[in-house]
């Protein structure tokens, strides 16, 4: 998921706010939360993804352990780890049928991608093209094509998209075709017609995106840049439609590349089938507001910065989690607004 990476996003948020007119009066809509149950053993969780069909996957952990969870129904799976891997662990996506993807660091850093199957991670294949590589998950879709990005074994090597294709079970491939031949490429979401939401960035500079693309079956369809704007990235693609941002600002590309400025955005990070984003609006610095829209319609507000909230789920809900700074804990929750 693309707004794990982007770590300056609440920086550039509040930098907006210093220099964005006062918002316009939007409907107040209620947003409701409702805590998920966490699995023995562990005391804190999040939400990082959500299916097609209300179901949610994400992180549940203790001191001890950090284990990929799936929510459907009302009840928790615990997938366990990854052959022991419990330094780090990160869940990217949840497939309709419950496989969840994601990867692991390791004491030593190196980083292994996984899946789930049979209810429980199992390893997925690392790139061996262009040297020894760490394989980073962003995305899984109902059919069971996973994306994500590759890069050489140290710090500031240049990224490369690339699908594990369910189609071929055991292998990862290079996305190429249509894309920029220079620079670097990072696969962030992919649709439920197995269209791939692909970042551009400039060889030496994997944060500010310089193009946002839109690739199937060996072709890419580049989306607009909005006029004015140099920087430009998305973070997820639902049903056509693609949520991100372009400099400072929160922006959807509609079903026909059409680029919509949602009202008082900064930034948009996930879209559900309907179009209900959620992302960021602009807010002073130390805070933090988090804003629903409606395409471009604005239709609820989330102060406070005890929640993160990093889906929007195509059942309408929100999720992600509320930190408690009485007890120190963190609570996988949904929210939904109205």
């Amino acid at each position: 998921m693309w707004f794990r990476h982007v770590t300056t996003a609440l920086a550039m948020g509040a930098a907006a706010g210093l220099m964005a007119p006062a918002a316009a009066a939007t409907t107040a809509a209620t947003c409701t939360p409702t805590s998920l149950p966490l699995p023995a053993g562990t005391i804190d969780g999040v939400v990082t993804a959500a299916d097609s069909g209300g179901g949610y996957a994400g992180e549940a952990y203790s001191s001890t352990v950090h284990h990929a969870v799936r929510w459907s129904g009302g009840k928790v799976t615990d997938y366990g780890d990854l052959a022991g891997l419990t330094d780090s662990l990160t869940v990217e996506g949840v497939s309709r049928d419950g496989t969840v993807t994601g990867y692991t660091v390791d004491a030593q850093n190196k980083v292994h991608p996984f899946r789930s199957r049979g209810g429980k991670l199992e390893a997925l294949p690392v790139p061996s093209f262009s040297g020894a590589m760490d394989a980073f998950p962003a995305a899984i879709n109902d059919s069971g094509d996973i994306v994500g990005w590759a890069r050489a074994d140290r710090d500031n090597a240049p990224m490369v998209a690339v699908l594990w294709p369910a189609s071929a079970p055991g292998t990862v491939v290079k996305v190429t075709g249509g894309l920029p031949g220079t620079g670097q490429t990072k696969a962030v979401g992919i649709d439920q017609d197995g269209t791939v939401l692909v970042n551009s960035y400039p060889a030496n500079d994997p944060v500010s995106g310089n193009g946002v693309y839109l690739w199937r079956a060996g072709g890419a369809r580049k989306l607009a840049v909005p006029s004015g704007e140099s920087s430009v990235d998305a973070g997820g693609i639902s049903n056509g439609r693609v949520a991100g941002r372009a400099g400072e600002h929160g922006i959807l590309w509609d079903q026909n590349g059409t680029v919509v400025r949602p009202d008082n955005s900064a930034l948009l990070y996930s879209v559900n089938r309907t179009g209900q984003s959620v992302g960021y609006q602009p807010s002073p610095f130390g805070s933090q507001v988090l804003g629903v829209w409606q395409l471009g319609t604005k239709t609820a507000t989330m102060a406070g910065m005890e929640k993160t909230v990093k889906v929007s789920a195509d059942n309408g809900t929100l999720a992600g989690s509320i930190w408690t700074s009485g007890s120190g804990r963190v609570t996988p929750t949904t929210w939904r607004c109205g």
